[in-house]
């Protein structure tokens, strides 16, 4: 993907990131949630657009 550079959803990056975490490869589900999960997203409220911090204890 990054040779095309794409960059993944959400849905993805979650089920690579749980793929290494069954194969017991802390480390690469580390570097693919802060290359690829950003720290931010938007949501929707009261028909707005609205940055929110994600939870990033799990991500750090």
């Amino acid at each position: 993907m990054e040779e095309l550079c794409v960059k993944p959803d959400e849905n993805t990056v979650k089920k690579v990131t749980c793929a290494f975490h069954e194969l017991s490869e802390e480390d690469k589900q580390k570097l693919v949630l802060r290359r690829y999960m950003s720290k931010w997203k938007y949501i929707h409220f009261n028909g707005e657009r609205v940055r929110v911090k994600r939870y990033t204890s799990a991500y750090t």
